[in-house]
């Protein structure tokens, strides 16, 4: 069975006392990364996107992190 490699998360408020929120996190989208889901051509796309950020970390801006272009748009 075929998994979704990103999963959008929806925040449900926080419970940490040192993070404030004027709505409390409430409907707050991130993405999260299954590394056991997707296809081996996938998980090893990100991957090298991944080590490529990683080795140029201090020479290109974050705008760059091909990681999160990779983030499939949310229905």
């Amino acid at each position: 069975m075929y998994r979704r490699i990103w999963k959008i998360k929806y925040g449900t408020g926080g419970e940490d006392p040192y993070l404030f929120s004027t709505n409390n996190f409430l409907g707050r989208q991130i993405f999260e990364f299954d590394p056991n889901a997707g296809t081996p051509e996938e998980r090893a796309q990100v991957e090298k996107a991944r080590q490529n950020f990683y080795r140029n970390r201090y020479k290109v801006k974050p705008c760059s992190d091909l990681i999160w272009r990779l983030q499939p748009n949310p229905p």
